[in-house]
């Protein structure tokens, strides 16, 4: 399954236009998929020419219309949020437009601790196992959140944070911080870009600065006049990139590849996966009948050329079920039936 990213933030703040960028005009009815740009799946295709090539890919929503509940509801099924901040037109107030949306998914988190507060309480006073030890963990988010921070700068152990993910915590997602600037303030943002950078920066928090409407102008356009048009802004690499780049590693993803005639492909796999969980993304199947992998990198499969010609020079290696993928791996699976 793709990453499901969400695009929101205040209104007015350029969320569509972003989205339009993003889908380069092809999203329907607010969702479409991103393409991952990534140089290596490049390489790989030209070294070994296959008969297609396919990128990894995230799903991003635009924000639908409606109340404040839907619109907190919607974020709350994404992987990864993206948090649009006005830093274009009259008087910018990028941090206090943020800061006042944020508040919405506090106040809605709070509610959610409280309502399971209340019932994890009673089971603790009947004695159920385990329910104390979760009153303690949702009694410390609830102060967290009602002193107005967000779950995602409250210091938690692995076990804790199991324990909030029970209650779905939009506050604890992942996100990304987008200043969307003015044209005339690329390549830096100027102050508005910074006021979000800091707001950020305090959250531990990765942020990028563009113009989305630049960017949805560039998507409608072929690679050398791309280049030409942002040369003219300062601008070395599509904003776009950076983002989805941000996107993976906030999701905690790492890329791994597949190269043959047939396809090169760039799969998404969780980071420190062992390499049955990393099979299944080509198949489930893939997992239940793992025998072992054959890996090679991205430069030492460029400079053979394929994987049959690594595998003859004995230059593959193998690995059994606790290998760990690794971020560029080039993966020849071996399944058994």
């Amino acid at each position: 399954m793709p990453v499901n990213v969400a695009i929101v933030g205040p209104a007015g703040a350029g969320k569509t236009t972003l989205f339009r960028a993003l889908t380069a005009g092809r999203g329907a009815d607010g969702v479409g998929m991103v393409d991952i740009p990534d140089e290596r799946l490049d390489r790989l295709a030209e070294a070994v020419k296959p008969a297609k090539k396919t990128p990894a890919q995230v799903r991003v929503e635009d924000t639908p219309p409606g109340s404040r509940a839907q619109r907190v509801a919607f974020a709350r099924q994404a992987d990864v949020l993206l948090k649009v901040a006005r830093c274009f037109g009259p008087d910018p107030e990028p941090a206090a437009e943020l800061e006042e949306f944020a508040l919405d998914l506090v106040l809605a988190d709070l509610a959610s601790v409280e309502r399971r507060l209340d019932v994890v309480g009673k089971e603790a006073r009947a004695g159920k196992k385990d329910a104390a030890a979760e009153a303690e963990v949702l009694t410390v988010a609830k102060q967290h959140l009602d002193a107005g921070q967000q779950l995602r700068t409250l210091a938690l152990e692995p076990e804790q944070r199991a324990t909030l993910l029970g209650i779905f915590p939009v506050t604890l997602k992942p996100a990304i911080y987008v200043a969307n600037v003015a044209e005339e303030l690329l390549p830096s943002g100027g102050e508005p870009a910074t006021r979000v950078v800091k707001l950020a920066d305090a959250e531990g928090a990765p942020s990028i600065a563009l113009s989305a409407r630049l960017e949805a102008e560039l998507a409608e356009l072929d690679p050398a006049e791309q280049a030409e048009m942002r040369a003219g802004y300062g601008i070395d690499e599509s904003g776009l990139g950076r983002m989805a780049r941000a996107v993976w590693a906030a999701g905690g993803l790492i890329t791994y590849f597949t190269a043959g005639e047939p396809e090169v492909r760039a799969w998404p796999c969780e980071r420190d996966a062992p390499a049955p969980i990393a099979a299944s993304k080509i198949h489930t199947d893939f997992e239940k009948h793992f025998i072992r992998a054959e890996v090679t990198s991205v430069d030492e499969l460029v400079a053979a050329g394929s994987m049959d010609a690594l595998r003859a020079a004995g230059k593959l290696r193998v690995e059994g079920r606790d290998y760990r993928v690794q971020d560029g791996d080039v993966v020849f699976f071996r399944i058994g039936r």
